[in-house]
């Protein structure tokens, strides 16, 4: 039994993480700048062995104070969305260095850490499948998007610094399009807005050509993929793609949703300069290769994309279907 930190914990993927934590008869404390109201998606956990602290990662002497008392810390929290990000290029990128940097001065060699990266850092790699040992090529600095894949990939270089320094154990995960019940439409995810749009018969809609292709990883696989990589010792000072190798375009994921709900619905293209700000720029395909984090845990993706399109269509249905 541990006592685990989750940053960023009532967001989607760090709500599913402590719900199985503390099914695992584990400690948690979530560190999160949420309100503690019943739109908080842990407002509902009932555990003696929660505590919930509303707060930045920012506040230094208040993270520095959580990380002493945890043996795992898992550092999800982060800015969500395209847009938000381009919007806010200077508190997307202090969200993950100051986290980084009280880690980096604190963290000792009998806890161990997860952090949460993405695969926006492999940025204008192209490569498909993209592997972890590929070398990386990100945009440049007047496109606000890329502050996000930078602040993350510098989290990267300090963490495993401090592994190799320090022999401090950690594990980096890069997410690949984590979906699943729980995730806010409001951050612009493409599964939960294109659902949202044919609950409501209205018009699909699909920005760019809808040609490029991605893939899905139900958010339950991405907790069994944090757990194995963190129940691994082989697998400290590593870095491991974590997402699902079914790859699909755009266009097909509408259709495909279309089909599910309503095959009447229409699909509408809408150009990029129409809807995203200035400093967007988009990536034709990401999709991961998976065979490293299989190597070294065994683990793979369960859920087909089928499974976890009609999971995340129940949730916003109120499981009605």
């Amino acid at each position: 039994m541990a006592k685990c930190l989750v940053t960023g914990g009532a967001g989607f993927i760090g709500s599913h993480l402590i719900s199985r934590l503390l099914s695992d008869n584990h400690h948690v404390v979530a560190l999160d700048h949420a309100p503690w109201n019943n739109s908080n998606n842990l407002f509902n956990l009932n555990s003696s062995a929660f505590k919930y602290v509303q707060g930045s990662v920012s506040n230094s002497s208040l993270f520095r104070s959580l990380i002493t008392d945890a043996d795992q810390i898992y550092l999800l929290a982060a800015t969500l969305g395209v847009r938000r990000v381009i919007e806010n290029p200077i508190g997307t990128a202090n969200t993950q260095v100051d986290q980084i940097r009280d880690i980096c001065a604190t963290a000792s060699s009998n806890q161990k850490i997860f952090y949460a990266s993405t695969s926006e850092v492999y940025g204008k790699t192209n490569v498909s499948p993209l592997t972890e040992g590929l070398p990386l090529v990100l945009g440049e600095p007047g496109k606000a998007r890329w502050a996000y894949a930078c602040s993350k990939l510098l989290s990267e270089y300090l963490l495993l610094s401090l592994y190799r320094d320090k022999n401090i154990p950690l594990v980096v995960g890069r997410f690949f399009n984590v979906v699943g019940p729980r995730q806010n439409q409001a951050y612009g995810a493409v599964i939960p807005n294109l659902l949202s749009q044919a609950i409501k018969g209205i018009p699909l809609t699909v920005f760019g050509d809808g040609t490029q292709t991605r893939s899905f990883c139900h958010v339950e696989d991405a907790v069994d993929a944090m757990l194995s990589l963190m129940n691994n010792d082989s697998c400290n000072g590593q870095v491991y793609n974590i997402g699902n190798a079914e790859e699909i375009s755009i266009r097909n994921l509408a259709d495909k949703i279309r089909l599910l709900v309503d095959p009447l619905l229409e699909t509408k293209m809408i150009p990029y300069e129409d809807v995203m700000p200035t400093g967007f720029e988009e990536i034709l395909h990401r999709v991961p290769s998976l065979g490293k984090i299989k190597q070294y845990t065994g683990w793979s993706s369960k859920y087909k994309l089928d499974e976890t399109l009609l999971d995340c269509l129940r949730a916003l249905k109120g499981n009605s279907v």
